[in-house]
Parts: structure tokens; C-alpha cells; sequence
């Protein structure tokens, strides 16, 4: 699948499938929305998602605007966290 994604994004979009081979699990999803909403608009976020999951933009868009108005349990963003950063999320937010 081609990426209709500026270069910019092409990179977190590439990280995130690289990190989900199989596509991402629902228990990941909100805390891979909290994770990169520290490093990429919310714009942009919803492209990437988008892009990776295949998932309607403004459903992504809502579910960003709800992720940032509650409270993330912390192991949770932190297990999320772990598998991105061996699959590159510095590069990635290097980038911004």
C-alpha cells in the first residue's frame, strides 16, 4: 500500500506498521493516539492513523480530542510506548 502521505508523515506511518505488523490492536490504539499527540498536530495524527488503520479521519480525529480530555493509565502508555521506540519513535519525533 502507497501512502498518500507527505514525506514528513511517511515516517511515523512506516514506524507504525513496522511496530504492528498486523495491524494495531484495539488495546493499543488509544495509547498510540496519546503517544504521538505529544509529538504530532492533531492534524497530522489523524492522517497517520488514518493511513495505518484504515479507520474514518474524523472518528480518529474525535477519539484524539477524547484521549487528550482523559486521563491515560500509565502502564498502559508505557507498554504502548516500548514497542514504537525499537521500531524507531525518536527518528519520528525527531522529525517534528
Amino acid at each position: 500500500m502507497q501512502d498518500v502521505l507527505p514525506p514528513a508523515l511517511s515516517g511515523a506511518a512506516r514506524m507504525l506498521r513496522s511496530a504492528y505488523p498486523g495491524g494495531m490492536p484495539a488495546t493499543a490504539y488509544r495509547a498510540v493516539l496519546a503517544l504521538l499527540s505529544e509529538h504530532v498536530s492533531d492534524r497530522n495524527l489523524t492522517a497517520v492513523m488514518a493511513a495505518v488503520t484504515g479507520k474514518d479521519a474524523a472518528a480518529i480525529f474525535n477519539d484524539i480530542h477524547a484521549c487528550a480530555s482523559s486521563k491515560q493509565e500509565p502502564c498502559a502508555t508505557g507498554a504502548v510506548r516500548r514497542l514504537p521506540e525499537q521500531h524507531g519513535l525518536q527518528a519520528v519525533c525527531a522529525e517534528d
